[in-house]
């Protein structure tokens, strides 16, 4: 066997080990994360292709035949979910003195769509990574219309989104992804099955190569007020662990459990870094501080919930 293919293959089945690393890489060389932000734009369309290349179609087509379901699961991660935690995190701040705007910025990240990664993670975590798929897309084409009116209302944010530019740059990642997919299912045929460990080791690549610019400056943002960020990490998994619970704790007496758990997965990761586009420059600075915060448990959450769904699903 090809060196190389070998190593993407044990890669792949370490995704939850090797994950973390990248953080570590990422902060360790700055000047690496630094040169490395220009890479983040081509990097999600590798992220997607794969996990599209990978995907299992008979269980999509599945899906979308019944598209209702998903659509539905969508609609409560962008608008029920912050409803519910919105006077959570305002009450939490208020009797626990917490940073107003660690409280604002965790009902903005309640707002956001999910993030691109979540159907490969979700794959690593035998988690449905379709329904995973699909909850991305669709939560990333409807957020133009639900976090603006959301955002002003509970935040008194007023975002000036618009909704054609945010649906064209998503369409622009998922055309490119989903030609780049149909290119690499064409080559491999029918051994697509058969290297599906491999294109897994690559995504664990992407991920980890992913990481590292999102890691820019956080260095210096330590050193600058170091409880601060470390009280904003633990505020960024405490509102991913929130968000899971909400969805799955919700949706579990109706759905399938691997269903269900996917939905509570997807709902706690967030496409956070959308929020760098669209706020305004007025907006508290600890807003910012909480994107680059957030990125911890985005990459930790995976490794700390795979006992757990291992004793709830089955192999």
């Amino acid at each position: 066997m090809n060196p190389v293919v070998h190593v993407l293959r044990r890669m792949g089945g370490r995704a939850t080990t090797l994950l973390p690393l990248s953080l570590a890489i990422g902060l360790a060389f700055q000047n690496v994360a630094s040169a490395t932000r220009v890479l983040l734009w081509p990097l999600a369309v590798l992220l997607l292709m794969l996990a599209l290349a990978r995907m299992d179609w008979i269980r999509v087509r599945a899906l979308l035949r019944r598209p209702g379901p998903a659509v539905l699961l969508a609609l409560a991660n962008l608008i029920v979910v912050p409803l519910v935690v919105w006077p959570i995190w305002q009450g939490l701040s208020q009797g626990l003195d917490l940073w107003p705007g660690l409280a604002a910025a965790l009902c903005l990240s309640a707002m956001a769509p999910g993030i691109i990664s979540a159907a490969t993670t979700a794959a690593f975590l035998r988690l449905d990574s379709s329904l995973a798929l699909l909850l991305t897309l669709f939560t990333n084409f409807l957020v133009p219309f639900t976090l603006p009116p959301l955002a002003l209302w509970l935040l008194d944010l007023d975002l000036h989104i618009s909704a054609v530019d945010l649906s064209l740059r998503l369409v622009l990642i998922v055309v490119v992804a989903s030609a780049g997919a149909f290119a690499i299912r064409r080559w491999l045929g029918t051994r697509i099955m058969e290297e599906a460990s491999t294109l897994d080791g690559l995504s664990v690549v992407v991920l980890m190569v992913f990481a590292i610019p999102l890691m820019d400056g956080v260095v210096a943002q330590a050193a600058a007020q170091p409880l601060k960020l470390a009280g904003f990490v633990v505020g960024a998994f405490a509102g991913m662990i929130l968000c899971n619970l909400v969805v799955a704790a919700g949706t579990l007496p109706f759905l399938d459990r691997r269903v269900a758990l996917t939905a509570g997965y997807c709902s706690g990761g967030r496409h956070n870094a959308l929020l760098m586009a669209v706020l305004p420059a007025s907006v508290d600075a600890d807003i910012f501080l909480f994107i680059a915060a957030v990125q911890f448990p985005i990459y930790l959450i995976p490794t700390l919930l795979q006992p757990v769904y291992r004793r709830l699903l089955p192999p």
